[in-house]
């Protein structure tokens, strides 16, 4: 409730500011660097935070990163989430603040207010608000209502020397656990579901502090707090420091960038023996590479050392060292440059980027860092005067305890926990190899018109786990930015994800679900197709139309979390300018 009030008053004050009658006075603004902070360019693309949408992920790729809210990246379908792409470019209409409300079919509610204000010639300020309902599924046998909320402050301090950005956002998530096998009759008795609590919401506060440092070599400092808790007491503490620092060498340059990362992450119960679960990790990364842009062969050569200073696995190496490598040869400005990227390092993996990935993992994790040996891609990029651009290539990939999210058995003690219905996902470990082709092909036509086309295809080695679960044999993705008109845009992007193996459970209402045998269930291949049509009515005013569509034989990323086929949201947004 207390965030309904808040939104509330928020569009009060936005409608009293727009009653005050006040000539515009006239201001001299000088700039001094050129930048473009994240959440003050007020005409780039608002994307809504889908938490399960499998159209999320700004590269197509099977590893589990995100890119910090507000703009999330994971491949997993939303059962009922819009898409919100561009807005309309009008040159004449730049306004600080803007107020969205879309409604749809399935339940589905957007309220999304901005306001990015300039204090003086070197400060802004920033403030996000946006509330999601989902809407639900028809014809689940539990809820499936699925909901987000996202407060966030920003302010912006550039000079000559240096610009800063601080950012804070609080966020809730709630998701429910509704995927339930139709095809066991022992999880069907109503008195069952009565006495489940299905609905799991996870809450975070992220606080960011990014430096960015002119004409000296340090280049930059990112500080990245974050705390999360969710509704079955866990809780797990983030820190991440790291900086950046550029020192000339002859006619090369030393590249440092030393980083701090701790995680610590707290779980009530495991799923078997319901014990608690704590894993803490500390953990220094130093990358240091020489690197030379000036002639036909560019490269930046070097390698991450990785010190692990406590940690609650003895899984991973207290010290590793892996590549970070980089070559190019091609003239500048050529038409056809080959290249070779190689990385590694140890990646630990937490609670908050796993959920976002897959919301439907139970708060029972045990979490183990990654150990990178080697991710690489090596190919050719080629660009045409007709604004054409391919990029083809190989990618590979090699990790030690590599995560994978299999699915629990059935678990006939469980008194009220939803995630105990054989409908949540654990993680199993492996060392995997993966390796395919890829391609890439993008056009510019016209001032604001674009269209890319990416395929990935996958092979995976496994050691000891039987199958990759639920990672993909193939990735597809088309997106296109239209502009029919001053007034009028058109944006499509579409995905399509191949086959996934899943770990099939069987239910048994007498049988511990440690000793609950696995089958291999193929998911089918799902594609995902959303589309916006903008249109601008009047400066202030903006409507558009968005729709979604769920195709495959079986509508499902997560084995039984059916989606929803088809998806529409009508809204409108007004624009103005908000003064202190």
């Amino acid at each position: 409730m207390n965030k309904y009030i808040l939104i509330f008053l928020f569009v009060v004050s936005i409608v009293n500011s727009q009653d005050i009658k006040e000539s515009i006075k006239t201001q001299q603004i000088t700039v001094s660097k050129s930048y473009a902070p994240e959440l003050t360019n007020i005409n780039k693309i608002r994307s809504v935070i889908s938490i399960n949408d499998l159209l999320r992920s700004d590269k197509v790729t099977v590893t589990y990163n995100l890119i910090e809210i507000p703009v999330a990246s994971t491949f997993k379908p939303n059962k009922a989430s819009p898409l919100t792409l561009k807005r309309n470019f009008v040159d004449e209409s730049s306004f600080n603040s803007h107020f969205d409300l879309g409604i749809g079919n399935t339940g589905q509610l957007n309220l999304d207010f901005s306001s990015h204000m300039i204090i003086d010639r070197s400060q802004g300020v920033g403030l996000d608000i946006i509330n999601t309902n989902y809407g639900d599924v028809n014809l689940t046998q539990i809820s499936s209502d699925e909901s987000l909320f996202v407060f966030g402050l920003d302010h912006i301090l550039s000079s000559q020397k240096m610009e800063i950005v601080h950012k804070i956002f609080l966020n809730q998530h709630s998701v429910n656990y509704y995927g339930i096998y139709h095809d066991s009759s022992k999880l069907s008795d109503p008195l069952l579901f009565e006495k489940i609590i299905s609905i799991q919401e996870r809450n975070s506060i992220n606080l960011l502090s990014n430096w960015k440092f002119y004409n000296s070599f340090l280049k930059g400092a990112l500080l990245n707090v974050k705390f999360l808790n969710d509704s079955s007491d866990s809780k797990e503490e983030m820190i991440d420091f790291k900086t950046d620092m550029l020192i000339p060498v002859f006619r090369m340059n030393l590249l440092l960038v030393p980083k701090v990362s701790y995680v610590n992450t707290f779980f009530n119960e495991d799923y078997f023996n319901r014990q608690k679960i704590k894993s803490f990790y500390t953990k220094f990364e130093t990358s240091i590479q020489l690197s030379s842009i000036e002639d036909k062969l560019k490269y930046q050569v070097g390698g991450t050392i990785n010190y692990i200073l406590k940690q609650s696995s003895i899984l991973t190496p207290e010290i590793s060292i892996s590549p970070k490598i980089m070559i190019s040869y091609g003239l500048n400005g050529s038409k056809f440059q080959s290249y070779l990227i190689l990385n590694g390092g140890v990646e630990i993996n937490n609670y908050s980027v796993l959920s976002n990935s897959n919301p439907y993992v139970a708060p029972t994790l045990n979490l183990i860092p990654t150990q990178n040996l080697y991710i690489g891609r090596i190919g050719f990029k080629s660009s045409f005067d007709s604004g054409l651009d391919l990029n083809v290539g190989s990618h590979f990939k090699k990790q030690l305890n590599a995560p994978l999210f299999k699915r629990y058995a059935y678990d006939p003690s469980i008194s009220n926990q939803g995630y105990r219905l054989a409908n949540s996902y654990g993680l199993v470990y492996d060392e995997i190899s993966q390796y395919g082709f890829f391609g890439e092909a993008s056009i510019n036509f016209g001032k604001e018109n674009f269209f890319k086309i990416s395929l990935w295809q996958f092979n995976y080695d496994l050691d000891k786990v039987s199958h990759p679960w639920n990672l993909p044999n193939f990735e597809g993705r088309v997106t296109l930015d239209l502009k029919i008109a001053d007034k009028l845009r058109i944006n499509l992007l579409t995905r399509h994800i191949g086959e996934r193996p899943s770990a099939y459970r069987r239910v048994f209402l007498n049988q511990a679900p440690e000793n609950s045998p696995t089958e291999l269930k193929i998911l089918s291949p799902i594609s995902q197709i959303k589309a916006e049509i903008n249109y601008r009515l009047a400066p202030k005013w903006q409507t558009y139309l968005r729709s979604q569509f769920n195709i495959g034989s079986s509508i499902s990323q997560w084995d039984s979390y059916v989606l929803n086929q088809k998806l529409l949201l009508v809204g409108m947004r007004y624009s103005f300018d908000l003064t202190f």
